[in-house]
C-alpha cells in the first residue's frame, strides 16, 4: 500500500526532485549576448548554451520528454540574466526550483535576456522551446546533418547555413515542444563507407567461394558416374 502511494505521488510530480546545487547555478560561463535570434543555442561538446530574450514575462518552465513519453526537468547550470542596460547578474538574483517534471526559473525582471547551460548528447541535442520567437541552433565545429542515416533535424521548416565550419539551423518560429538535431562528424561517413565496402567485398568473396564449391561438387559427381542418365 505504501509503495503504491509513493508511486502515485511520483507520477503526479508531488515528490520533490533534487535540482542543481547553488555551485552549479553560479558556475562561470562566457555567453554571447549579441545574437540576432530570440533564442540562440550553441552546442559545445556535451553541453549547450542557450541565450533567450525575455519580454514581458517573469518566469519560465523548462522540461524535456523521454522516449517513453514522461516529462523530466532540464538541469541547469551557469544561469545569468542581462538587463536591457547591459548589467549582468548571476544565480544570486535568479530563482531556480526543480520538481519531478520541470524546472521553474523566476527572473529578476520581466524584460532582459536569460542565459543558461544544459546537457547535450555527444551526437545530438534537444532544446525545449519554452520561449517565443525565432530559434537558432549552432552545432559543434565540423558536425553535419545532411546524411539521413546519421543526421536529422526537427521540426522542419528551418534554414541551414555553414559559417566557420559550424552548421547554423534557424527557425522563424517553432510550434513544437522542442527543437532536436542529430549530427555527425565528416569522418564518420568515411568510416561508415569503409565498413560497408569491406562487408561488400566479404560478401562477394563468399559468393565466389560458394559457387566454386558447387562446381567442385558437380565435377566430383561426374567423375564418380553419379550423373549418368538411365535408359
Amino acid at each position: 500500500m505504501t509503495l503504491a502511494v509513493v508511486a502515485l505521488a511520483v507520477s503526479a510530480g508531488c515528490v520533490g526532485s533534487s535540482g542543481p546545487s547553488q555551485e552549479e547555478l553560479s558556475r562561470d560561463a562566457d555567453y554571447d549576448w549579441t545574437t540576432d535570434a530570440n533564442v540562440t543555442v550553441t552546442v559545445n561538446g556535451s553541453e549547450y548554451q542557450a541565450v533567450a530574450d525575455v519580454s514581458g514575462r517573469d518566469s519560465v518552465t523548462l522540461s524535456s520528454t523521454s522516449a517513453l513519453g514522461g516529462r523530466h526537468p532540464v538541469r541547469l547550470s551557469a544561469v545569468e540574466f542581462r538587463y536591457p542596460n547591459g548589467t549582468v547578474v548571476g544565480a544570486d538574483a535568479i530563482s531556480v526550483s526543480t520538481s519531478n517534471t520541470q524546472t521553474t526559473v523566476e527572473f529578476p525582471a520581466s524584460n532582459g535576456t536569460f542565459a543558461f547551460t544544459a546537457s547535450a548528447g555527444s551526437r545530438s541535442v534537444t532544446v525545449p522551446t519554452a520561449f517565443d520567437g525565432s530559434y537558432e541552433v549552432v552545432l559543434p565545429e565540423g558536425m553535419r546533418t545532411a546524411f539521413p542515416v546519421f543526421g536529422a533535424v526537427s521540426p522542419g521548416g528551418y534554414e541551414k547555413r555553414v559559417a566557420a565550419d559550424r552548421v547554423h539551423l534557424r527557425w522563424g518560429s517553432v510550434s513544437a515542444d522542442a527543437v532536436n538535431a542529430e549530427f555527425y562528424l565528416q569522418r564518420d561517413l568515411y568510416i561508415f563507407g569503409g565498413i560497408v565496402g569491406v562487408l561488400v567485398v566479404l560478401a562477394l568473396l563468399g559468393v565466389v567461394y560458394f559457387r566454386l564449391q558447387i562446381r567442385q561438387l558437380e565435377r566430383n559427381r561426374e567423375q564418380a558416374g553419379l550423373d549418368l542418365e538411365r535408359e
